[in-house]
């Protein structure tokens, strides 16, 4: 018997959804780890509904964190979160938003 194999790209596509999601994903993507108050300017909005989307990516599996002292550093995560491979959203082309 041949085992079905996970599907979370619906799951991470649909997190990405959102506009904001996709800003900031695409930002730390490109810039690389940042904190909660640089991307607050980077996508104008205030800091608890940045903290929040970033709270939704991170437990989709898209992001990393890391506290440093006062501050929350993010950066994009490079697995999958089913599998242990490379994530097939590091791969793809994002448009400009």
């Amino acid at each position: 018997m041949v085992a079905t194999p996970k599907v979370p790209c619906t799951h991470c596509f649909s997190t990405l959804g959102v506009g904001s999601r996709m800003k900031i994903y695409k930002y730390l993507r490109e810039k690389g780890r940042n904190t909660v108050s640089s991307l607050v300017s980077v996508v104008g909005l205030t800091q608890p509904t940045v903290s929040y989307h970033l709270k939704e990516m991170r437990d989709a599996g898209l992001l990393e964190s890391e506290k440093l002292g006062k501050e929350v550093y993010y950066d994009v995560s490079k697995k999958c979160p089913a599998h242990s491979n490379a994530c097939i959203l590091s791969t793809i082309t994002i448009p400009s938003m």
